[in-house]
């Protein structure tokens, strides 16, 4: 008798539970105005689709916790997530869409402040935010604002970050190892309060990419794009007037010899492009972290031409009337034995060469 009592009421409880429906989650979308994002993307209802690395989303909530939603269009996506500014953890996104629970248990009263910021970039991969998944009781509120200081950074890998945690003896140069969050960029945002964007691609030049190929996406293409890789992705430049502009790519040089007058010529004109796009801002030239000054053996010819370059076309922009361009050194770093790219400890150098510059120029 006791077991048939047992198995009835177990029947009820699972035809309760059948009928009792599971509490309805509500969809935010990507472009609900208490989302913030901070770096280049192509907003929808659907999604903010995103190439550039660093690209940063920025909500607020309070009480139980929600999921996000994030795509990503190859098995290389990688974001940085932190909550309250606590340490990021490391996301990598399955090939398609990704939906990823929140550390369960109710926020503070202040509520919790999620960032997920972008670690890779445009040829790893696009990814895009697709919106936040809130349960019963959860409450989104207006983020913190970014700063109002703003910076740019355009280049090529060394400024995406790329490869910049690994370690020697070990050469792990893969998407994992790339962390545009350590990126010197993003580090001199973080010491001087400021928003950035980074507008940069591994391999590209101002007039080739890193084969020597002049028929690709080159500085110039890119630079006017929202998604770097999307012909027609255009990109407002008045939603973001950026304080400092620092250009640094040596990538030109990869390929062999340069014409040096026909460089001065496209680096001349890039500049004025960037220029165009943004009339106030200051405008560094620097040398890439990447061409040799000849303490590792190799040739240093290709460093000179570049500098000479910046420091021509910085001239020819001052004689022009153009006050606000100027060169700023960097210096050389070899990487490491395994590979040319730049560590974090590196670019944490690159950073503090920059730091001076900056604020001499935007006069904080």
């Amino acid at each position: 008798m006791a077991r048939i009592l047992c198995l009835l009421l177990l029947s009820g409880l699972a035809a309760r539970a059948a009928a009792d429906p599971v509490p309805a989650m509500t969809a935010v979308p990507a472009n609900d105005p208490r989302i913030a994002y901070m770096g280049r993307i192509e907003l929808t209802e659907k999604a903010a689709r995103m190439g550039y690395p660093g690209v940063t989303v920025r909500f607020a909530f309070r009480g139980p916790a929600p999921s996000v939603k994030l795509t990503g269009d190859s098995p290389n996506c990688y974001f940085n997530l932190s909550c309250n500014g606590w340490d990021p953890v490391l996301i990598h996104l399955k090939e398609g869409g990704n939906e990823i629970a929140l550390p369960t248990g109710p926020a503070p009263a202040g509520g919790w402040v999620v960032e997920l910021v972008r670690r890779t970039e445009s040829w790893m991969g696009t990814a895009s935010f697709d919106g936040v998944l809130l349960p019963p009781g959860c409450e989104l509120l207006a983020p913190p604002a970014f700063p109002a200081r703003k910076l740019m950074f355009i280049g090529d890998s060394l400024t995406c970050g790329e490869y910049n945690e690994r370690f020697p003896p070990e050469n792990d140069s893969t998407a994992r190892t790339t962390n545009a969050q350590r990126s010197y960029g993003m580090l001199l945002a973080r010491w001087l309060g400021a928003q950035v964007h980074l507008v940069s691609y591994g391999g590209r030049g101002i007039t080739r990419d890193w084969s020597g190929k002049a028929d690709t996406n080159t500085l110039p293409v890119f630079f006017p794009r929202a998604l770097p890789d999307t012909p027609g992705s255009e990109w407002d430049h008045s939603l973001y007037q950026p304080d400092v502009v620092v250009i640094n790519d040596g990538t030109d040089f990869d390929g062999g010899p340069l014409d040096p007058e026909k460089f001065i010529a496209a680096y001349a004109a890039f500049v004025g492009q960037v220029r165009s796009a943004y009339p106030r801002a200051y405008i560094l030239l620097t040398e890439s972290g990447f061409q040799s000054d000849g303490s590792d053996g190799r040739s240093r010819a290709p460093r000179d031409q570049l500098l000479m370059t910046i420091e021509r076309v910085a001239e020819e922009r001052r004689i022009a009337g153009d006050l606000r361009v100027k060169v700023a050194r960097t210096g050389f770093f070899p990487g490491t034995p395994t590979n040319p790219h730049l560590v974090a400890f590196q670019h944490e150098q690159i950073a503090l060469a920059l730091l001076g510059p900056i604020r001499d120029a935007a006069g904080w």
